[in-house]
């Protein structure tokens, strides 16, 4: 779960106007700010923003509410995944409660280790290079959907060992398996990485296209707490 203090101190840091301001063309009238509902068609500017309490308010629908709840109803997420979106567009990191279900926060810090990690190996590898560029990828592209590359599986476990990350944490987040005699080996290695998204734009997990012999040449992340792959489409998070 996420932190409720941490909860609140998002919620002291952003501001309505802003947060809207993002997803509509507002007007400034008076002390607040107007434009067209967008949960309802109507032609005169009904939909107010008010900066002093933190609230827009329609005056034709009667949708209202604060930040989050805006996001929740423009986006369609749910209470905590609009949290994350707004965490996620100002920078803001969340705290999490530990629990029995295990600590969401760790888990989510581990996945963009290694993502920053996956992104860096790339430049290195000619092989992922060239086949990304024989299948059309552009520069662009993977820097802008975060491609990368993972090494073989032993480089993994020496990164995850320089960063003090506990096996376990790995594991919760999908980035290590466990064997039949208790060991611990690395899911993804030589493979070209594609960073998975929730669609509140929380990295999740990730997908991986060989460039060796292995015979699948696709293969995603386990299903853990943060991946839940029947919810999940890659780059809805974008197009929506």
């Amino acid at each position: 779960m996420i932190d409720p203090a941490s909860i609140e101190s998002l919620k002291q840091s952003i501001d309505i106007v802003d947060v809207v301001g993002n997803y509509l063309e507002l007007k400034k009238a008076g002390a607040n700010y107007k434009c067209n509902c967008p949960f309802h068609d109507e032609k005169t500017p009904s939909f107010n923003v008010s900066p002093a309490k933190q609230i827009y308010h329609c005056f034709g629908c009667g949708a209202g509410g604060d930040a989050i709840k805006f996001v929740m109803e423009y986006e369609k997420l749910s209470y905590p995944e609009a949290i994350e979106k707004l965490a996620a567009m100002y920078n803001f990191t969340l705290r999490y409660t530990r629990g029995s279900g295990g600590d969401y926060g760790e888990a989510k810090r581990v996945l963009e280790l290694m993502q920053e990690w996956y992104s860096a190996n790339l430049d290195r590898e000619p092989q992922a290079l060239e086949y990304l560029r024989n299948r059309g990828v552009s520069q662009a592209s993977i820097e802008d959907f975060g491609i990368g590359y993972v090494p073989d599986g032993a480089q993994v476990m020496a990164f995850l060992r320089s960063r003090h990350i506990p096996l376990p944490k790995a594991q919760e987040a999908g980035i290590v398996a466990e064997g039949e005699r208790g060991e611990f080996y690395a899911r993804l290695n030589r493979r070209v990485t594609f960073p998975i998204y929730s669609p509140a734009g929380a990295l999740v997990g990730f997908g991986g296209r060989t460039l060796g012999e292995h015979p699948a040449k696709y293969i995603n992340s386990p299903q853990t707490r943060l991946f839940n792959k029947s919810r999940l489409l890659y780059g809805y998070h974008r197009a929506k």
